[in-house]
């Protein structure tokens, strides 16, 4: 089996670890998640507002938005989507001086099914990096190619650590300085 190219780049990488190939012959995104009972998807309807007709729905599996504004109302089809949100992450971002707690790489499987972008009416991913600043319409190779992105940042990130406890310990080694005679 040939490797795909984002396999290519990330073997090519050293320092980022890369699936074992023999348990998992379908790449990193392909694993299945840990078997846990889902509910079944909801069906509904709503009445199209161009239209006027019903229209039977349903939600994608495993979609968290409450779609109660829109059953049995009357609404514009392009405003009918799903969505998965995965558990929050927050972190204490400096932006103006003082520490604010926003939320960091949120990311969330959606889906548009009326969508003019007919990208967006199979389900995609979106990345939420910082709050409101997003990276929108991932398929599962670009989903992926962020996941590698950042797994290489997260290596760069471990070699500064490192670095960062060396450089901390020489500098606590280092004999006190004076300046005018009192020590520093």
């Amino acid at each position: 089996m040939a490797q795909s190219a984002i396999s290519q780049h990330t073997a090519a990488l050293s320092g980022i670890p890369s699936q074992p190939k023999a348990a998992n012959p379908y790449g990193l995104m392909a694993t299945p998640a840990p078997a846990v009972e889902q509910p079944q998807p909801r069906s509904w309807s709503f009445i199209d507002r161009v239209t006027g007709e019903t229209v039977e729905y349903t939600c994608m599996e495993g979609c968290t938005l409450d779609h109660t504004h829109e059953i049995g109302n009357r609404v514009f089809r392009e405003d009918v989507w799903c969505w998965t949100y995965a558990e929050p992450l927050s972190l204490p971002v400096n932006n103006n001086g003082s520490p604010e707690e926003l939320r960091v790489l949120d990311t969330l499987i959606k889906v548009e099914p009326w969508s003019e972008r007919v990208a967006e009416r199979l389900p995609f991913a979106v990345i939420e990096l910082v709050d409101d600043h997003f990276i929108d319409g991932l398929d599962p190779d670009g989903l992926e190619t962020v996941i590698n992105t950042l797994a290489g940042r997260l290596e760069q990130m471990r070699a500064t650590h490192r670095r960062l406890v060396e450089v901390r310990e020489e500098y606590r080694q280092r004999p006190a300085r004076t300046v005018r005679g009192e020590a520093v």
